[in-house]
């Protein structure tokens, strides 16, 4: 049988569990705010200007982007031009040899 004492020790060992609970999770959510705040102060960019770098960024790589794939088009034509004439002369003195062969 519970002696009135008891109970009331274990009534106040149960409040200073409930204010150690309360203690905690205001220190926690201190420390979160806190922790949330300084971030935003250390932070290097703010979310806009970090979204602004991030499309600057995207626009250069899309001209650098741009100017290689017309830098290769213009390649593969000039490679395309000079192997179809290459082509086509070898083709003329082929038919040379077909028809000097041809006549002796």
């Amino acid at each position: 049988m519970y002696r009135q004492t008891d109970i009331d020790e274990e009534e106040q060992e149960l409040e200073q569990d409930d204010r150690g609970g309360r203690a905690l999770g205001l220190g926690m959510l201190l420390g979160a705010a806190l922790g949330a705040g300084l971030a935003l102060l250390l932070a290097p960019a703010s979310g806009e200007e970090t979204r602004r770098q991030l499309r600057r960024g995207a626009r250069r790589l899309y001209v650098r982007g741009s100017d290689a794939v017309a830098d290769l088009r213009d390649d593969a034509e000039r490679r395309a031009r000079r192997l179809a004439r290459r082509g086509l002369e070898r083709g003329h003195d082929l038919a040379q040899d077909v028809r000097d062969r041809v006549r002796v």
